[in-house]
């Protein structure tokens, strides 16, 4: 009896722990993250995300997500986005992602010498027409080919107002 009682308050804190993240996650509207080939980004390579927009009603906030080594030789990432509408127009923007503090520290959540980092990008987008809508990513550093970098991608998800 008291195996079945233990049972069903796990199972029950299982379902309400999916309920919850379930929950966190409504906002989402879309998040992909790509590896880059052998942690060595090279300029003429971009990552390209395919997302579709059905609510314009609602304002977003967009988040770049970066996965490095421990032995990034930067303290810093300058990306250039190009995000195109589904009616073709396009929006350019250079992001300036910031890894390290002023003594050189990691500032991401690390695990095995692997960081990880999501920058808000920009808050409070409108999307002004329903469809598909592509983003491509490229690297911005002065060097060819940027090591250390494993992976890069996008999160987007609807503004809660509080």
């Amino acid at each position: 009896m008291k195996i079945k009682a233990n049972s069903l308050l796990f199972y029950s804190f299982l379902l309400l722990s999916s309920l919850s993240m379930t929950a966190c996650d409504q906002a989402l509207l879309f998040e992909e993250n790509l590896k880059i080939a052998d942690a060595e980004w090279h300029r003429e390579e971009k990552a390209r995300f395919l997302f579709n927009v059905e609510d314009t009603t609602s304002t977003y906030d967009f988040f770049l997500n970066v996965r490095h080594g421990g032995a990034y030789p930067y303290k810093n990432l300058y990306l250039f986005t190009e995000t195109r509408s589904p009616n073709g127009l396009l929006a350019i923007d250079t992001a300036q992602m910031i890894f390290a503090d002023q003594a050189g520290r990691w500032m991401g959540k690390g695990i095995g010498g692997i960081y990880d980092y999501q920058f808000k990008f920009k808050g409070g987008v409108e999307f002004p027409e329903s469809g598909e809508y592509v983003v491509e990513i490229e690297q911005g550093m002065r060097d060819e080919v940027v090591p250390q970098l494993t992976d890069i991608g996008i999160r987007i998800e609807k503004r809660i107002e509080q």
